[in-house]
């Protein structure tokens, strides 16, 4: 029987799980899940998702996320996915995927499911034997929500307000779980609420249906939209490198053999669009007008251990952040 087609809406929250091949542990150390969190948050500011809740085992991950106005979730997991195994095979001299070729995202109904879930989530480590206490547990964001601490694109706030923002008052409604069956209900495979909430997605779901015509045309608008804006922030990236180095755009893109300066300029550049777009390789090389996508791998590969140019990304991007 066919999978069903992945739900992907905005302006929704949906519960996600993944798992590694074979049980195959994806996070050995702390340095492992600080770079799982940098991808993260890296993609989910691209993909415009909020964080409501993380918790990172040993051998899966849970992620509360809710979408913004595009709705972008298979894309923000490929990415994520992508980055964090090439970043582990690299680290740990393996080959080939890290997770399941297929990960679950259910659908959830925020109002009444929103704090359950964080509980559910935060919870994972404590009954699986890894800690105690699940603030303690330092690959989950139960630690921030009862310490305080969050990064910028951790959302603590709104579960937080239920609590009238106390910290204390959250973790003990967390250990109250520990009494409790917390999982969650899982309607039909991808649902997390009642019957009703399941009526309506699938209401939904027919509706978009019946407009596919209409609401293709819409999408291909609002990717136009966003393609312009990626455009626009590319535009202003290569205006930084470029004044940077005192180069044009032009020879830092159309040069044939950049070396020296011009080298620096354009592995500076590529870098800086692969970090802060959502494009893949191919789209980098269209961007610079080169005919071959090896060079922009090429110079990927150089900025890794070279500290000279990412400090001057750095410069060159609080520059830009100045400017806008």
């Amino acid at each position: 029987m066919a999978r069903p087609k992945r739900i992907d809406f905005p302006f929704t929250l949906y519960h996600v799980i993944s798992r590694t091949i074979s049980e195959e542990r994806a996070f050995q150390s702390p340095r492992d899940r600080n770079k799982f969190l940098e991808y993260f948050a890296r993609y989910v500011e691209l993909y415009g998702f909020r964080v409501h809740a993380f918790c990172l085992m040993p051998n899966h991950f849970h992620l509360l996320v809710e979408s913004k106005g595009s709705p972008a979730l298979s894309h923000l997991l490929h990415r994520l996915l992508t980055a964090f195994t090439v970043y582990y095979n690299r680290r740990h001299g393996r080959k080939g995927h890290l997770f399941q070729g297929r990960f679950k995202s259910m659908v959830v109904d925020k109002s009444t499911y929103l704090l359950a879930l964080s509980r559910y989530i935060h919870l994972n480590p404590v009954r699986a034997g890894l800690s105690q206490h699940p603030e303690t547990y330092r690959g989950s964001s139960c630690s921030y929500y009862c310490q305080g601490g969050e990064p910028d694109w951790l959302d603590t706030k709104e579960i937080l307000l239920w609590f009238k923002g106390n910290r204390k008052s959250y973790g003990r409604f967390v250990m109250e779980g520990l009494d409790e069956d917390t999982k969650p209900l899982i309607l039909r495979q991808r649902y997390v609420g009642g019957e009703e909430f399941v009526r309506r997605m699938q209401s939904r779901l027919k509706q978009m249906t019946r407009m596919s015509a209409r609401a293709g045309n819409a999408a291909r608008q609002s990717g136009e939209r966003l393609k312009d804006a990626e455009r626009k922030k590319a535009d202003e990236i290569s205006e930084g490198v470029a004044r940077h180095f005192r180069f044009s755009r032009e020879m830092i893109g159309n040069a044939v053999h950049a070396r020296g300066d011009l080298g620096k300029a354009r592995r500076i550049l590529i870098y800086l669009l692969r970090e802060n777009l959502p494009w893949n390789i191919k789209d980098i090389a269209q961007y610079l007008g080169l005919k071959e996508s090896r060079g922009v791998q090429y110079h990927l590969e150089k900025m890794k251990g070279d500290k000279e140019l990412r400090d001057i990304c750095h410069r060159i991007k609080k520059r830009n952040q100045r400017r806008s």
